[in-house]
């Protein structure tokens, strides 16, 4: 988290997440980041059985000092998470 006088940046590195996989809860004073990707593959055959199924799970809360969350900009590629909320 960078904290100047203007802004809050906060940054993260979600490496096989997508946009979908996130929930972000932003508030005057706190931020909270959840993140979830769940995978499941099932083969069946007549002679044959294969099943596979992964979880991967990221959360971050934190208390921020006071920001107005309606003019923050929230960007997400190549799987790196960017917010910039200015202070009020």
């Amino acid at each position: 988290m960078k904290n100047n006088s203007k802004e809050v940046i906060l940054e993260f590195n979600l490496p096989g997440f997508s946009k979908k996989d996130l929930n972000i809860k932003l508030s005057k004073n706190s931020i909270s980041i959840k993140a979830e990707k769940k995978y499941k593959k099932q083969v069946q055959k007549k002679d044959f059985f294969h099943q596979e199924e992964s979880y991967n799970g990221f959360r971050y809360s934190t208390t921020l000092p006071k920001i107005n969350p309606n003019k923050a900009k929230i960007t997400f590629k190549s799987g790196i998470l960017k917010i910039i909320a200015p202070k009020v």
